[in-house]
């Protein structure tokens, strides 16, 4: 087992905190932003704001 300092453990804590952070507030916005980005598909209604509000 590697041994790091109380330091080292603090800094891995901090940016393991802040990735779950990041993680867990950025995901869906990511997707949906992916998704207004590609488009409906052919066939279906346009993509807006208002439509995914409201359905």
């Amino acid at each position: 087992m590697v041994q790091m300092s109380q330091g080292t453990k603090d800094r891995v804590s901090f940016v393991v905190g802040v990735s779950k952070f990041a993680f867990h507030w950025g995901f869906i916005p990511t997707v949906l932003y992916l998704g207004f980005k590609k488009g409906a598909d052919a066939g279906m209604p346009e993509l807006s704001l208002l439509n995914l509000l409201w359905q």
